[in-house]
């Protein structure tokens, strides 16, 4: 189906999943009570959508120069072509929805037909046909059903209004958008002072609030974190330093940054929770590091420019040579399998987990 509207475009993550279950601070749905009618149909289904045993992980990838998009099925090794978008500036994901901003800051958005609604004891696997959707004006940020406008150092939602300097979309040193992310914990923003964490209040459905997460003392702007990447489900999330001094690791639920100096690093990603943290270095490596102290615990050679980690494993994505590398970051970063891609994969994000 088609997205017809700006409005179901941003809600329509809730209305794919409403079968019967609420919805979490991470987008996905915490399970009601049963009912016979429930049971009867698996939670999160809809018309079309075909129920799996497992993850039905897939790619969302964009090239820079022909503004093609393409989704690759990780369990097929299918590529499907999903249409283009002119001028593509940078992809983030919500678990299901790649969100393409251009240039002038408009937001295609691209269903990959796969995700995952988690229950917190079980979860349920879904696969559905891949669509182009509608595009969303600039600085619109969908989140729980709430399409929220970031714009004019001002995040707008219902309930909130809580000032961002130099909020997402804007350009670092680098070329990275300042991140946002959609996290269990709620949804993050970078803005110049540190991140804010945007969630439902609790005695009000609908409506939002906001938490700041400031920056250490002693910060320098110039080194404030750019674009937040994280494995879906976790509340860590890495970001190059926008002057390109190092990175940064932020943990969403106690607020606490911790930086690593290193200008050698030029993408960046972490597994979680004292799990690995994955860098490509400007000299054409892989490297993993342990997400607790630091510790440099494999580095083979690997040319790339982005990192996305799920549980199990690690694509990079390498425009140069038009291929995206799967990698077992638990098995010595070896290289599980290479995707040949026959165009360039500028921009990469995972969905259906």
């Amino acid at each position: 189906m088609r997205l017809r509207n700006v409005m179901i475009a941003a809600t329509l993550p809730a209305l794919l999943l409403a079968a019967g279950c609420g919805t979490s601070d991470s987008g996905q749905e915490s399970a009601p009570e049963a009912t016979e009618t429930e049971e009867s149909t698996p939670h999160g289904y809809i018309e079309g959508a075909e129920e799996a045993a497992e993850p039905q992980s897939r790619l969302v990838l964009a090239d820079a120069g022909t503004g093609g998009i393409h989704v690759l099925d990780l369990i097929t090794e299918e590529i499907t072509e999903a249409g283009e978008f002119a001028d593509p500036q940078a992809l983030r994901g919500d678990g299901r929805y790649g969100y393409l901003t251009g240039a002038d800051g408009t937001v295609q958005v691209v269903d990959s037909g796969a995700w995952t609604v988690d229950h917190g004891d079980h979860s349920h696997y879904y696969r559905a046909a891949i669509e182009l959707g509608e595009q969303l004006p600039a600085g619109t940020v969908p989140y729980r059903e709430t399409p929220f406008t970031v714009a004019d150092g001002t995040v707008s939602g219902p309930g909130l209004e809580e000032t961002c300097a130099d909020p997402s979309p804007s350009s670092s040193s680098r070329g990275y958008p300042m991140g946002t992310a959609v996290t269990r914990a709620g949804l993050v923003l970078g803005c110049a002072d540190g991140a804010l964490l945007v969630t439902e209040q609790e005695d009000a459905e609908g409506q939002f609030t906001a938490e700041r997460l400031p920056y250490p003392d002693g910060t320098e702007p110039a080194a404030r974190a750019g674009e937040f990447h994280h494995r879906a489900g976790s509340t860590t999330l890495a970001a190059l330093a926008a002057d390109g001094s190092g990175f940064w690791l932020l943990d969403v639920t106690t607020g606490d940054w911790q930086f690593t100096a290193d200008d050698t690093v030029t993408a960046v990603n972490a597994v979680g929770s004292g799990g690995a943290v994955l860098t490509l270095t400007d000299t054409g490596e892989l490297v993993s590091r342990d997400g607790t102290d630091g510790t440099e615990t494999a580095r083979v050679p690997l040319t790339g420019d982005r990192i996305e980690v799920d549980s199990s494993r690690a694509y990079i994505s390498d425009p140069e040579g038009r291929q995206v590398v799967e990698i077992d970051y638990a098995d010595g970063l070896r290289t599980a399998r290479t995707f040949d891609l026959g165009f360039t994969p500028s921009y990469m994000v995972e969905t259906g987990r």
